[in-house]
């Protein structure tokens, strides 16, 4: 009898080990989540920023344009 009161520690710990695995699973899922959330923001500025840039740029070309032709003419 006394080794059947025995048996529920090691299940116990058992248990204690698959909760703690559970436990680092759904940490490192919620990580992975930050993280995607995270580069999805990075890539959002980064567009923002490249759309920004080729306006600039496109604004750039056309004031050269505008030079050049008037260097042409004189």
């Amino acid at each position: 009898m006394a080794s059947s009161e025995q048996e529920p520690a090691p299940m116990n710990s058992a248990l204690d080990r698959i909760e703690a695995a559970m436990d680092r699973i759904a940490h490192a899922a919620q990580r992975a989540r930050q993280a995607r959330l995270d580069a999805a923001g990075q890539t959002a500025q980064l567009e923002v920023r490249h759309e920004i840039l080729r306006e600039k740029v496109g604004e750039a070309l056309s004031t050269l344009d505008v030079l050049i032709a008037r260097a042409q003419q004189s």
